[in-house]
């Protein structure tokens, strides 16, 4: 793993803890990182941005253009319901987007209870 983009939207200072080998192992840390990840989610799960108005997307060819190219993007996005497909894929995003950050927070939760069990408390 490397280092981190300095121009990503995670705290610098979170970030930061990554300038080793790129493995964290403090709890605190990772519960950072998921709160990022949790409070990014939240814009793509606003209403109106669910994903389920895409599925009423009914697109033809004509929507992209007449030029040849538009034409046969066009042909083929505007086939066989791509709306409710890109609603699909929206969603199944954002449920593994969650799937991440869930286990992220198990990680945290499993080093706090490995560390707690090493210190004999």
């Amino acid at each position: 793993m490397g280092k981190p983009d300095r121009d990503s939207p995670i705290d610098p200072h979170v970030a930061a803890k990554f300038e080793s080998d790129g493995r964290v192992h403090e709890p605190s840390t990772m519960r950072s990182i998921a709160a990022v990840l949790s409070k990014h989610i939240e814009a793509v799960e606003k209403p109106g941005f669910s994903g389920s108005a895409m599925t009423e997307i009914q697109l033809e060819a004509a929507q992209f253009g007449e030029w040849t190219d538009a034409k046969i993007f066009g042909a083929t996005a505007g086939r066989d319901s791509a709306g409710q497909k890109l609603g699909q894929i929206h969603s199944e995003f954002v449920k593994a987007y969650k799937d991440v950050i869930a286990a992220i927070e198990a990680s945290a939760a499993n080093h706090t209870e490995a560390d707690t069990r090493n210190e004999g408390a």
